[in-house]
């Protein structure tokens, strides 16, 4: 005799029900685990190497035309990581210039010198957010900053779209 069975379709049914106010109390332990890890971690020196390396990518991407392709591609993977890494130790001004950058490296505009002076710009932009403590989310100054180069960026963007077209 065979027996049919129903698999659970609901996502309560496959993992259980749970205790109530659980969750609440394991979000607060992971944000406090969070805090405690950003506070033993010195990021102003991960990201200091890191924008170092960025700059030598830079003279790199200006030196060697022929290797542009590899070399923004690992500029690219680079503002990746410190968008990410921005974001996980409570820099959120560092990512979101990072995410500029990447804006900018994934745009098919011919790397002249535009291109350059803008990515030069926001890295130095975040350069300033780390040297000066940044943390947390962007206001006053940093907030500024971060507003005149997404302006810059989309500009930017813009203007390559309407010169590929014409």
């Amino acid at each position: 005799m065979a027996e049919f069975v129903k698999p659970p379709r609901a996502l309560a049914d496959k993992t259980g029900r749970g205790t109530p106010g659980a969750g609440d109390r394991l979000i607060k332990k992971a944000d406090e685990a969070v805090k405690q890890h950003q506070g033993k971690v010195d990021y102003k020196a991960i990201a200091g190497a890191s924008l170092d390396k960025l700059n030598h990518l830079m003279r790199q991407f200006l030196a060697e035309p022929e290797s542009q392709g590899t070399t923004g591609k690992q500029i690219y993977e680079l503002c990746h990581d410190l968008k990410g890494e921005g974001a996980s130790f409570g820099y959120p001004a560092v990512s979101r210039c990072a995410d500029l950058i990447c804006r900018v490296i994934d745009c098919e505009a011919q790397r002249d010198q535009r291109f350059l002076e803008i990515v030069k710009v926001e890295v130095e932009s975040i350069r300033a957010m780390i040297r000066f403590d940044v943390k947390g989310n962007p206001r006053g100054l940093a907030l500024e900053v971060i507003d005149a180069l997404e302006f810059l960026v989309d500009n930017f963007l813009e203007k390559m779209k309407t010169d590929a077209a014409a």
